[in-house]
C-alpha cells in the first residue's frame, strides 16, 4: 500500500479535484504511473481492462486525485485510452502501433549492437551468456509435462530484459536506454509472451536468435550483430501483429446480419 496523498479541497463549482502541484504530489503520481505501467506491461492488468479510479485509489491507499492524474499520464504515452462517459481502459495497441514501434526498436537495437561489438566488456558478455542460458532453460521447462507456465514466463522476461539491456548498456549511449524504454510503454511486453509462449517452436527460434546475436558480439562482428537485431525486431513485429489481430477478433462482438 502506498502513502496516502495529502487531501486537497475539491472545486466547489465542478466538484473535481485539482491536479497535483507540490513535489510530494508529483512524486506520488510518478510512483502510481510506474506501478500501473508495470502491472499493465506484465499482463497483470490485461488489455481492455477498465481502470476504475475509486477501486484503484482504495487498492493503492491514495485519494482519487493522484490516480486520475496518473491515468492522464498513461493516456499521454498511449498505454491507456479515455472513453467518453465511460472512463479509462487499458489500450490494446493497434497493428500500426506495433509496426511503428518495432521499426524504431529495430533501428535502435541494430545501432546499439553495432556499437556494442567494439565496446562490450568481458563482464557484459558473461551477463549475455547467462541470459542466453536462461532462454534455453525456459524452452526446456516449457517442454516438460509438469512445467509452470507462469514461472517460465518470468524466466523468459528476465532473460529478455537483461539481454537487450546489456546490449544497450554496452553501446555506451546512455540516452538510448530511455528512448527504448519509452517504446516499451506502447506495447505491453506480456503480448510478446502471448505470441511466443503458446508455441514451444516459436520460443526455440527466439532463443536461437538470441544465441546468434551473442555469437556475433563475442566475435566483435558489429555488422552481423546489427543485422541480426534488426531482423529479430522485424520477426517480433510480424508475430505480434498476428497476435493482436487474433485478440481483436476474439474481443470484437460479431456483427448481426
Amino acid at each position: 500500500m502506498m502513502a496516502r496523498a495529502t487531501a486537497q479541497d475539491a472545486d466547489p463549482q465542478t466538484g473535481t479535484e485539482p491536479r497535483p502541484r507540490g513535489r510530494g504530489d508529483r512524486d506520488l503520481v510518478d510512483s502510481l504511473v510506474e506501478v500501473l505501467q508495470e502491472r499493465i506491461s506484465t499482463g497483470e492488468i490485461p488489455a481492455g481492462t477498465w481502470l476504475r479510479q475509486e477501486h484503484l485509489a482504495t487498492e493503492l491507499g491514495v485519494s482519487r486525485m493522484p490516480v486520475r492524474e496518473a491515468l492522464r499520464q498513461l493516456q499521454a504515452v498511449g498505454t491507456v485510452e479515455m472513453i467518453a462517459n465511460r472512463g479509462a481502459r487499458v489500450r490494446l495497441p493497434s497493428t500500426r502501433d506495433i509496426m511503428e514501434v518495432y521499426e524504431l526498436h529495430g533501428v535502435l537495437q541494430a545501432h546499439a549492437g553495432t556499437a556494442a561489438a567494439e565496446l562490450i566488456t568481458s563482464g557484459q558478455l558473461d551477463r549475455l551468456s547467462r541470459a542466453e542460458a536462461m532462454f534455453r532453460q525456459a524452452v526446456d521447462e516449457l517442454r516438460a509435462a509438469d512445467s509452470d507456465p507462469a514461472a517460465v514466463q518470468r524466466r523468459w522476461h528476465e532473460a529478455n530484459t537483461e539481454f537487450h539491456s546489456v546490449i544497450i548498456e554496452a553501446s555506451g549511449n546512455k540516452l538510448l536506454a530511455d528512448v527504448v524504454e519509452s517504446l516499451h510503454h506502447k506495447v505491453p511486453r506480456n503480448l510478446t509472451w502471448i505470441a511466443l509462449g503458446s508455441d514451444v517452436r516459436r520460443l526455440e527460434r527466439d532463443a536461437a536468435e538470441h544465441a546468434a546475436i551473442l555469437d556475433a558480439l563475442t566475435r566483435g562482428d558489429g555488422a552481423t550483430a546489427g543485422t541480426l537485431l534488426r531482423e529479430h525486431a522485424k520477426r517480433a513485429s510480424e508475430l505480434l501483429v498476428r497476435t493482436v489481430d487474433e485478440i481483436g477478433q476474439e474481443t470484437t462482438p460479431a456483427r448481426r446480419r
